[in-house]
């Protein structure tokens, strides 16, 4: 039988996929793009794209391509940092927030039915062993990148 840790992966990025489909096809965004701006809507402080492709584990080359077009349409801003000129700050502009409002009620939905039929207790339980096996993988992945 397989580990449910493999096969729900796979479950759960379709699911995931069937939610954002017709917001990346509206607002003609790729995956990775659609990505980046959730993920600067979602974690207020974490604001480059080293910090994207270090928390999500995304290659470098994606995100800076992301980056680079949503910059051109007008979705995100890059700002040098003062302190360090190879460090950018990103910021999601106005012109992005009907994007990020409409992702994050799909984000919300695919959660919610995700854990339909789930006890609140079971959440907490469930919570706790997928943020132990996420740093479990991040700490295999460092000791064999690093």
């Amino acid at each position: 039988m397989m580990n449910p840790l493999l096969t729900g992966r796979l479950a759960i990025k379709r699911l995931y996929d069937h939610e954002m489909a017709p917001l990346m096809a509206r607002f003609t965004l790729t995956r990775m793009e659609l990505d980046v701006l959730l993920f600067l809507s979602n974690n207020p402080g974490l604001d480059t794209a080293a910090e994207i492709v270090q928390l999500r584990m995304l290659t470098k080359s994606h995100v800076s391509k992301a980056v680079d077009h949503l910059t051109e349409r007008g979705l995100i801003q890059q700002a040098r940092d003062e302190k360090n000129r190879r460090r950018v700050h990103l910021t999601l502009t106005d012109a992005a927030q009907a994007v990020v409002v409409e992702a994050r009620d799909a984000q919300r939905r695919a959660v919610e039915q995700l854990m339909a039929g789930i006890s609140a207790e079971d959440t907490v339980v469930l919570d706790r062993v997928m943020r132990q096996v996420v740093r479990n993988a991040a700490l295999v992945i460092e000791s064999k990148e690093g």
